[in-house]
């Protein structure tokens, strides 16, 4: 697991600025690369750092400056985007990944047939129920749950402790990682008519995940009440995120950690959602729009437009209310000052009235 600085250059298409013959056996950061690491440099906050790295090589972003750089020691690539370039390098040096052996494992119960050319490798205690579907070259990992009739695509991996509930579509090369609920029953109920308690409103719909698609950890995503979930191609959705029942959600759309979308939304094609977000039931997100972390949702957003804030607006309109508290804060800081010494100068004026007429009290006693 070695390359030159020359064969980096040649693999990214990048222009080398430097000895092509230094050796990389790895790829880090700024502050944690080694004499034997690949760096990266996107923008010119993070140039100033170059000086002060142990890296002997660094991929760079056409139009950045590298103040100190040093030709005849150090090895730079410039490259359209740092960011992108690098993503080469990491799955070079990253190590394979663990994978069951191909087959079934002894302890996995299958009760769906399984094509013993299809390359497909089943680790211990998975448990696939029958009329499930399994593409070629398909991975499914340990403690695995597959209920009836799910159908998953070529070449897609299901890790650890993962569950595909019925009737659910896979595309390929989908990856659900461990501990992911792809299926539940949606979270629907009506009042009663006699008053006593709730009414669970059945699901009859699925999970539909299409080509390409990453769901996080323990991320659960809810079936349809009559048709599908959906969840567009190569969207990535991280952990610890709640899709509800009949989300519709577009192509390429990126949803950070704990976020929520309640049921029946429909979300565009390259939206992206911060951390930590909050989408009421019932709206709708163009594409290409943009939600800033915990942002909570009561409104539609037009495509491509930014929204933040709690409760959301454009991210324009939110920015001038912060900016309005901050100048407010002063002032507040003012008047309770000032309301603090009116009622100072209030306690004084009673407490001197009490005296006053404890005094009057004792000179007519006196008299």
């Amino acid at each position: 697991m070695r390359l030159t600085a020359q064969e980096i250059a040649t693999k990214i298409g990048g222009t080398l600025d430097g000895p092509g013959s230094i050796v990389v056996h790895g790829v880090g950061d700024l502050r944690g690369a080694t004499a034997e690491d690949a760096t990266f440099i996107s923008d010119s906050s993070y140039a100033r750092m170059w000086s002060d790295c142990k890296a002997q090589v660094a991929l760079v972003s056409k139009g950045v400056e590298v103040p100190g750089h040093d030709p005849n020691k150090r090895a730079l690539i410039h490259v359209e985007q740092a960011e992108v370039a690098m993503i080469s390098l990491l799955e070079h040096f990253a190590p394979p990944p663990e994978l069951p052996p191909i087959g079934i494992h002894p302890s996995a119960v299958i009760e769906t047939k399984v094509d013993p050319k299809s390359e497909i490798r089943i680790g211990p205690l998975a448990w696939i129920a029958a009329g499930c579907t399994l593409g070629h070259g398909v991975v499914i990992h340990s403690g695995v749950r597959i209920y009836s009739g799910v159908t998953i695509g070529e070449g897609s991996v299901i890790h650890a402790n993962a569950i595909i509930r019925e009737r659910c579509v896979l595309g390929r090369g989908v990856i659900v990682h461990a501990g992911a609920v792809i299926g539940t029953e949606g979270f629907g109920y009506r009042a009663c008519p006699e008053g006593k308690g709730l009414l669970r409103i059945p699901h009859l719909g699925n999970v539909v995940l299409e080509d390409g698609v990453e769901i996080g950890s323990c991320t659960c995503i809810d079936r349809g009440t009559f048709g599908s979930t959906r969840i567009g191609a190569g969207t990535k959705i991280d952990n610890h995120c709640q899709i509800g029942h009949n989300v519709q959600v577009g192509k390429s759309t990126v949803i950070a950690g704990l976020s929520g979308i309640a049921g029946s939304s429909t979300i565009g094609e390259w939206v992206r959602i911060g951390a930590g977000s909050g989408i009421a039931d019932h709206r709708n997100i163009g594409s290409g729009a943009q939600l800033a972390a915990r942002t909570a949702l009561m409104n539609d957003v037009p495509a491509g437009e930014i929204w933040g804030g709690m409760p959301a607006r454009e991210i324009k309109v939110e920015m001038r209310h912060i900016l309005a508290l901050q100048k407010l804060s002063p002032v507040a800081r003012d008047l309770l000052r000032l309301v603090d010494e009116a009622n100072r100068r209030k306690e004084s004026a009673k407490a001197f009235e009490k005296d006053q007429a404890s005094h009057s009290a004792q000179e007519h006693t006196r008299q």
